[in-house]
């Protein structure tokens, strides 16, 4: 089974991804003013693009370069300056410091799976950082393959990094359940043949999702289905 990490697994420390759960502090650290919440916002709109330009990082060293890239022009936004001390601080600390938890049912149900002799896979479009954060939270030992996009330099749904995590998996496309909270990842992979299932944990609400429900392909609001799905799965392979 290969799981997506963000909306699927874990969610944010806080209210949402951006910003970092320090950055207020270390701002305040550095004797600054915390901006409005919707300044903070456009500052890190203002860098986004810098992010999405760097599609390949191998390592969380070069992670770390990235962010220092992007708390530069944060900063230049929100201050007209970006002290050097406090952009690699902010930068460290969006790499290595725990910025995510698992969902309420996640360790319990991965448990299950992992009992069970099921094997996982993470197939993720991030940093390398990911991989730390998921030794933080005790889960990176049920994984194997733990595919990243930024460190194979493919990202979902683009058919190569999903070829990849199969390639090390060592399994056909038929063989694997696949599991994303993006409409586009969830069909990029029932297309290369694999059973693929939408998790839709806040609600279809007006989220496009509502293209896989007219099509009839599953959907889940939470993960406590995955072992019937997969005692299921493996009784349909049976000879």
């Amino acid at each position: 089974m290969f799981f997506d990490s963000g909306g699927t697994l874990a969610r944010p420390l806080g209210d949402d991804w951006w910003p970092k759960p320090r950055f207020a502090e270390l701002i305040e650290a550095s004797g600054r003013l915390l901006p409005g919440a919707d300044q903070i916002r456009s500052a890190h709109d203002a860098g986004a693009g810098h992010l999405a330009s760097h599609q390949a990082i191998p390592t969380v060293d070069d992670e770390v370069g990235v962010y220092v890239g992007f708390y530069r022009i944060v900063l230049a936004v929100l201050y007209d300056d970006a002290p050097e001390d406090l952009v690699y601080s902010l930068a460290e600390a969006a790499v290595y410091e725990l910025d995510q938890e698992p969902y309420d049912d996640t360790r319990a149900v991965l448990r299950t799976l992992a009992a069970s002799g099921v094997r996982m896979g993470i197939v993720s479009n991030a940093g390398p950082s990911l991989e730390l954060r998921y030794r933080d939270m005790g889960l990176r030992q049920l994984f194997d393959p733990f595919v990243i996009s930024a460190v194979v330099g493919s990202e979902k749904p683009g058919q190569e990094i999903y070829e990849i995590a199969l390639e090390r998996a060592a399994l056909d496309p038929a063989d694997v359940v696949f599991v994303d909270d993006v409409t586009a990842n969830v069909a990029a992979a029932a297309a290369l043949g694999m059973r693929a299932y939408l998790i839709d944990r806040d609600g279809p609400g007006d989220r496009p999702d509502a293209t896989l429900r007219d099509n009839r392909r599953p959907v889940l609001s939470d993960l406590q289905d995955l072992p019937a799905i997969m005692e299921g799965a493996c009784v349909s392979r049976e000879p």
